[in-house]
């Protein structure tokens, strides 16, 4: 596929400088840019990049224009970037219809216009939502619920009784509705507690690959509108996650506890179960929150408390090697005036 410059400020509301009937037949990088690509540039040092690249049009901030290059000035180089991308790079589309090899329930509903891969399996009073895809060797459970332009990358499984609303993404490996980890000890064994809840993802959420979310002990494990989630993430039972939460890779988050909306837990920061996360909250990576925290500002360490808290006790913990120096010294002057009391002024 191919645009002009025009056409391409014209989907992302901006501005030409130079040329708008360039041609443009493709995306890239300012280092890997041939003729006629479109690159993109955020600040100085990538802009004069992108100038002495093969490039023929630069997507920068208003402030860049260029004598060489037509460029096409936004208000955010990288959103625009990323409305962008899909011009030159559309997702594969699937052809609606299920596959002879699938095995699909007679209760199940599916829409006429969804598409159901190779070998996966639907149980019974599924419902799948038009123009929804799953792809091949995915499982959803009975009376599971997959709303519209959704769709579950290969080798999904959606447990029993999970409603996915409109456009939740799911990749490979994700597992939704497992039992929830409930035991307790009964005389001289751990005795399970049926996991009789559900799960509810709400629309616009992207789930990554390897991702397990628990079902509810009792009522649903909830997903909030909106929130991403990376790769291998582990979401416990009765967990609400808020709407428009980034939650990054290797979380790890404990039954019960609630995340607030527009929330971000960085790489491998883990949640106790049972706790409270204020709205607006930000999660160091590494970080490990034991305790409720209001959100609106960031928190880092073990356990996890206000950031600038944090980097104060980390500042005074670096200089207790010389602090204990002082100590020692300290203490050997007081011996020696012990054993020979110092001359008083």
């Amino acid at each position: 596929m191919n645009f002009t410059a025009n056409e391409i400020a014209q989907h992302v509301n901006g501005k030409i400088v130079g040329d708008g009937e360039t041609r443009l037949t493709g995306f890239a990088k300012a280092d890997n840019a041939s003729a006629g690509n479109l690159t993109f540039a955020e600040n100085e040092k990538f802009f004069r990049l992108a100038e002495q690249s093969q490039a023929a049009a630069i997507l920068a901030p208003s402030e860049f224009q260029s004598q060489t290059k037509t460029v096409i000035q936004v208000k955010d180089a990288r959103i625009a970037f990323a409305r962008v991308l899909p011009l030159f790079f559309p997702e594969k589309t699937f052809a609606p219809g299920i596959h002879p090899s699938a095995v699909v329930a007679s209760s199940a509903k599916i829409a006429e216009s969804a598409h159901i891969g190779a070998n996966c399996v639907i149980g019974e009073n599924v419902d799948i939502g038009e123009s929804t895809v799953v792809e091949a060797n995915c499982t959803i459970g009975d009376n599971s619920a997959l709303g519209q332009e959704g769709r579950l990358f290969p080798n999904v499984s959606i447990y029993h009784d999970c409603r996915l609303a409109k456009r939740v993404r799911v990749h490979s490996g994700t597992v939704i509705g497992s039992d929830g980890f409930g035991y307790v000890f009964d005389q001289d064994h751990h005795r399970k507690i049926p996991q009789i809840g559900g799960v509810i993802i709400e629309e616009d959420v992207e789930i990554g690959a390897n991702c397990t979310i628990d079902r509810g002990a009792l009522g649903d494990t909830k997903i909030g509108r909106g929130t991403k989630i990376d790769n291998l993430v582990q979401i416990g039972h009765n967990v609400i996650i808020g709407e428009h939460c980034i939650i990054i890779a290797q979380n790890g988050i404990g039954g019960s506890s609630d995340i607030g909306a527009y929330s971000i837990l960085a790489g491998q920061a883990g949640v106790a179960g049972h706790l409270k996360i204020g709205p607006k909250s930000v999660v160091a990576a590494k970080s490990g929150v034991i305790t409720d925290i209001e959100g609106g500002q960031q928190y880092m360490g073990y356990p996890a408390i206000p950031a600038g808290e944090a980097k104060r006790q980390i500042i005074a913990v670096k200089k207790l090697p010389d602090l204990a120096k002082r100590v020692r010294e300290l203490e050997q002057k007081l011996e020696e005036c012990s054993n020979n009391p110092c001359a008083k002024p």
